[in-house]
């Protein structure tokens, strides 16, 4: 007798199951399936939105990031303030900001340099770490990129444009100033 052949009591049994599913009529059950009236959800009366912010998430995001333009900041960590994963995060942010939130964070300091630029005359190597950029000569790369033209360029022009004005800031004006915007 052969090893691997089941006994006879086992051909019987699979023999029988054939014969069970053998007999069942599918053909009324696939025609009442057809039949069926399919009810799907009505979406014209409720907006469904989604990949947006909630407005508390936005606000929330947005204190943060001005509140640490000069730190280093993670998409992991905005995501989790927001309570979302980081691909979903980022995908919702590009979709409210139409920009990714490192472009985004890359911009805003890069309006912040500009402005520090334009309004005060601390050195640019100062002005690179106030924005949180590693130094002047990243500044002065990410600001050609950004703006089309150097820090010192922009300097140039702003100080011939406010000569007479007087509206060069000290450092601790220039704080002030920022730590009252924010609160």
């Amino acid at each position: 007798m052969n090893a691997y052949a089941p006994p006879k009591d086992h051909k019987i049994i699979a023999a029988a199951s054939l014969v069970i599913v053998s007999d069942i009529d599918l053909s009324r059950a696939m025609t009442a399936a057809t039949q069926a009236p399919v009810v799907l959800p009505d979406q014209s009366a409720e907006v469904v939105q989604r990949d947006l912010l909630l407005p508390w998430q936005r606000r929330k995001i947005m204190r943060f990031i001005e509140a640490n333009l000069t730190e280093t900041i993670k998409v992991e960590e905005l995501a989790a303030m927001t309570k979302l994963s980081k691909t979903y995060f980022s995908r919702v942010f590009k979709a409210a900001y139409k920009e990714s939130p490192y472009s985004y964070v890359l911009r805003r300091r890069m309006e912040l340099a500009k402005e520090l630029i334009t309004e005060t005359n601390a050195a640019l190597s100062e002005i690179a770490l106030d924005c949180g950029m590693a130094d002047q000569a990243h500044l002065c790369k990410t600001f050609r990129k950004v703006f089309g033209t150097t820090p010192n360029n922009w300097r140039r022009v702003a100080l011939t444009a406010n000569r007479g004005s007087g509206k060069l800031r000290s450092r601790e004006h220039r704080r002030d100033a920022n730590a009252a915007r924010f609160n």
